[in-house]
């Protein structure tokens, strides 16, 4: 049976999961944690894993209060129990005399898992995993997709007119949203390995293709840019000297070797197979796996989108719909034709960026939502 939580529970553990999306941008490719210390009905403490390599969330939040011994520690994940680049957070929380510790998600890995087991063994009342694994696995798919995978996982971000188009006629260069909605961007972009775009997109906008905000990304995301016909020029912005690995130009066999002359060592010039429309799209994400890139965010276009949807290699959709009309002859943001597949679902309720509003959907391959009945005790994840 499920442990029943009180109302301070649940905004404890709901707290936990919402400092420990913080770590964003610099603690991939592990998860993103949070936890909360508690004493007498009162938030005491808090932390989040904040660096990779760095202190866990429970230690951080053990840390920031004199005298943890009685209190209890929320959790997003299950303290680990074994000792990898820090030490082990279950024998921390044991000496530091927590007497109850609320998880929301089980470790799934081998190793670091059974850290509740572990602190149940000496005395420690422990209660979880309280989430379901459908939740857990959304709020962290890096850390889940990473395990196994031949691709990066791949997300899809548009910003997109009320009737649905993301250019005008002509696909003339123009904002959609507001200053809000395009830093809410660059955070975004902060937290994936490679930025991509396709030829329609780098010709008509020349964009730079970098994360330019207030956090500053444990690793520098690298652009990548699709150029079959190979045109590219070397006075492209996202050529030009930044930190962090080179760009990417992905293009036809046969346009190869001139295109990577031509460019010199301001790229990385990657031959990908062709197929009717462009090119082959499960090759290029192999080809980016194979050079290290776990995730990739796609900015555009609308054709390219389109092809990845329709291959179905998105795994999920960042749409920033703006409360600006297009009119005729604009370019949709799903082209006639689109295939999005089934199982698509919300992540998050819609959150406002100033005027616009970004809805988040994720698709649903493995796992299916909680069966009628599922705990109601346990909270679900809230915009943060």
């Amino acid at each position: 049976m499920s442990p029943v939580l009180n109302d301070f529970d649940r905004r404890c553990l709901r707290r936990a999961i919402e400092i420990g999306r913080r770590g964003w941008g610099r603690v991939h490719p592990n998860p993103m944690v949070g936890a909360v210390v508690a004493r007498a009905g009162r938030i005491a403490s808090e932390g989040w894993h904040e660096e990779h390599g760095g202190p866990h969330a429970e230690i951080v939040a053990l840390k920031r209060i004199p005298d943890a011994a009685g209190a209890t520690l929320y959790s997003s994940l299950e303290p680990c129990a074994h000792r990898g680049k820090t030490p082990p957070c279950a024998a921390a929380i044991a000496e530091a005399g927590i007497a109850r510790v609320v998880y929301w998600a089980a470790e799934p890995g081998t190793r670091e898992g059974g850290g509740g087991e572990w602190l149940r063994g000496r005395g420690v009342e422990v209660e979880g995993p309280l989430g379901e694994e459908s939740a857990w696995r959304a709020e962290n798919p890096f850390f889940f997709h990473g395990r196994g995978a031949r691709r990066p996982y791949l997300a899809l971000k548009l910003a997109m007119s009320l009737d649905g188009c993301i250019a005008p006629r002509g696909g003339r260069n123009v904002w959609l949203t507001g200053p809000a909605a395009r830093a809410e961007v660059h955070r975004l972009r902060a937290g994936f390995d490679a930025l991509l775009v396709g030829g329609r997109t780098w010709e008509a906008d020349d964009p730079r293709l970098t994360a330019r905000g207030p956090l500053l990304p444990r690793i520098p995301p690298r652009g990548v840019i699709l150029d079959r016909r190979g045109r590219a020029q070397p006075e492209l912005r996202v050529l030009q000297p930044r930190d962090g690995p080179r760009p990417i130009v992905a293009t036809a066999p046969g346009r190869a070797v001139a295109l990577r002359n031509r460019l010199g060592g301001r790229a990385r010039v990657v031959a990908v197979p062709e197929e009717p429309g462009g090119l082959a799209l499960a090759p290029l994400l192999e080809a980016l796996a194979a050079l290290g890139t776990k995730t990739v965010l796609c900015e555009g276009g609308g054709v390219l989108g389109a092809s990845l949807l329709g291959a179905g290699l998105v795994d999920r959709l960042y749409l920033f719909a703006a409360p600006v009309l297009v009119g005729a002859g604009g370019a949709p943001a799903f082209p006639a034709g689109t295939v999005l597949g089934e199982g698509w679902r919300p992540r998050l309720d819609p959150v406002k960026f100033g005027r616009d509003t970004l809805v988040v959907l994720d698709r649903d391959r493995s796992f299916d939502s909680a069966p009628p009945g599922a705990n109601p005790e346990v909270p679900h994840p809230q915009p943060a």
